[in-house]
């Protein structure tokens, strides 16, 4: 009985520590990503859009961190972070200053 219970819930543990793991590890870029094409979309020289993009950097990550927490999944975590850091890393790479 106790072997039967231990294998119901080691998905449930994999799953609570990918989703821990992807909130805190996988956020990141998708957070940077999104900051660095907020500051190429901002008007003004370079230096003023790098501080704001880099100030804003720190907020996203915690957004998303508690965003990520909210998904039940710790795969489905991972997916829409490798999908945020995608759209965000295109749009960089493709924005022109």
């Amino acid at each position: 009985m106790a072997s039967a219970e231990a294998q119901q819930r080691a998905p449930g543990r994999a799953s609570a520590v990918l989703r821990v793991v992807g909130a805190l590890i996988a956020t990141l870029p998708a957070a940077l990503l999104a900051a660095v094409c907020v500051a190429r979309w901002l008007p003004g020289d370079a230096e003023l859009r790098l501080m704001l993009g880099l100030t804003l950097a720190i907020p996203l990550w915690l957004f998303a961190m508690c965003r990520a927490f909210l998904v039940r999944n710790g795969v489905r975590v991972w997916l829409w972070c490798g999908a945020a850091a995608l759209v965000f890393g295109g749009l960089a790479y493709g924005m022109t200053s």
